[in-house]
């Protein structure tokens, strides 16, 4: 986090929204793609977002130190797709999008294995696709992740291992099949 960032946070700790709103700008794609990787569904995505900067809101008063906001809100955001998979889980996801996709024979193979792994990811437990767009899209590392998810670092180690085994083992049957 730079100077700039840090003087955001301040700001929104003393509850200026114009600083707030920037922060949300900053951090709207992060949180976005962040709640995607758990939920693997553009609206609920939109909706996870929307709760954790709501929930930001609400408690950027009580952060202690600025500089451990990305970890922070990243940690906000985590437990809010969790939970919003946990609630929802009853509801079935919708494939449709994937399905009129991968039907069309225009589509190029960059599309089709954007497909793949999205079902790839969607066969992975909310756990397991966490600890990998923590890591593998958001670039956080090891430690971080244990902070964010407030699980022991083994069992990070342990996650992310397990989560690309299977990642892997559903898109070696998915160009197989």
């Amino acid at each position: 986090m730079d100077d700039v960032d840090i003087h955001l946070v301040r700001r929104a700790k003393r509850g200026e929204i114009d600083a707030f709103e920037t922060i949300v700008r900053n951090y709207q794609d992060f949180v976005y793609r962040t709640a995607y990787g758990v939920t693997q569904h553009h609206s609920d995505a939109k909706d996870v977002a929307q709760e954790t900067f709501v929930k930001v809101f609400l408690s950027v008063k009580n952060l202690k130190e600025e500089r451990t906001f990305p970890t922070w809100i990243a940690r906000i955001t985590a437990r809010t797709a969790l939970d919003w998979i946990e609630k929802h889980r009853h509801i079935p996801q919708s494939n449709v999008a994937l399905e009129r996709l991968a039907s069309n024979k225009n589509e190029s193979q960059a599309a089709d294995a954007r497909i793949d792994l999205q079902r790839g990811m969607n066969s992975l437990s909310p756990e397991h696709r966490m600890v990998l767009v923590l890591r593998d899209i958001q670039g956080f590392e090891y430690e971080d992740i244990s902070n964010i998810l407030e699980i022991p670092i083994g069992t990070v180690r342990s996650r992310i291992h397990n989560a690309r085994l299977q990642l892997r083992r559903e898109l070696l049957s998915s160009e197989g099949g």
